[in-house]
């Protein structure tokens, strides 16, 4: 890894971090302050089952399923990947539409190695916002009145940093591969998008249920990371998809010309 690349990358997308954080920590005061005022009275939503699912059940009678419905099933990996997916476009296809990347390259430094050390800082950002969901979701427990323990929140916060890193991990593969920012932004995008859709709609028709263990999203949310806790399982495939999407950028960098 190269620690200036590191540094340099990691120091470009420390206040954008650093706004969402405390942004993220502020929806989850606010969400947990709702609670007590609103949460039993909304109950269990009836909305068809499919629907139900997206919403991590609907269920908003308890804290437990109001912060999965209100934040863990959309808010919180929607932030997250979006923080995942504009680093590492902006720190590969984005230098390289900007001439950047070309002239850097132009000095004796290691493609591999330079590809690691953004593939490094983005997670670190990755890591950053889990840790704002997790002191944010204490905070808002509290303030909601408890019911979630420090575990199953803390393995909440897991599953979601291992999801926004395997969002970001396939990001950085498109984007190194193509040189295209917009493709890669498309591309790691709908493989979310179409991973929540299929995670809620796929279960709901036999024939095609297991279309689910193809969904990151399932891997996420899919045990219930805020009531059963960690699934090594689930932080196992996130954890290689991660891995091996960085491993295709690293050698993708050194096959390629790019544009100068």
């Amino acid at each position: 890894m190269s620690c200036p690349a590191f540094v340099m990358t990691l120091r470009l997308r420390l206040s954008s971090t650093g706004f969402a954080a405390l942004g993220l920590v502020a929806v989850l005061l606010a969400v947990g302050a709702l609670f007590p005022a609103v949460g039993h009275s909304f109950g269990k939503l009836n909305i068809p089952t499919g629907v139900s699912h997206l919403l991590g059940g609907a269920d908003y009678g308890t804290i437990t399923g109001w912060f999965r419905s209100e934040i863990g099933s959309i808010y919180g990996p929607l932030l997250i990947s979006a923080m995942a997916i504009t680093g590492a476009v902006s720190a590969t296809a984005g230098e390289e539409e900007d001439r950047i990347l070309a002239l850097v390259l132009a000095h004796p430094v290691d493609r591999r190695r330079l590809i690691a050390a953004k593939a490094g800082a983005i997670a670190v950002v990755v890591w950053l916002i889990a840790v704002a969901t997790w002191l944010g979701l204490i905070g808002g427990v509290a303030l909601g009145g408890g019911g979630i323990s420090l575990g199953h929140i803390s393995a909440y916060s897991l599953h979601l940093a291992f999801f926004g890193l395997a969002i970001g991990a396939t990001a950085l593969a498109v984007a190194v591969g193509t040189g295209r920012r917009a493709l890669a932004t498309g591309v790691a995008a709908a493989v979310g998008v179409v991973g929540w859709l299929i995670n809620g709609f796929a279960p709901l028709v036999g024939a095609i249920a297991w279309l689910k263990y193809l969904s990151p999203f399932y891997y996420y949310a899919g045990h219930d990371p805020l009531t059963e806790g960690v699934d090594i399982v689930d932080l196992a495939v996130l954890g290689a998809l991660a891995l091996a999407s960085t491993t295709v950028a690293t050698l993708r960098i050194q096959r390629r010309d790019l544009r100068a």
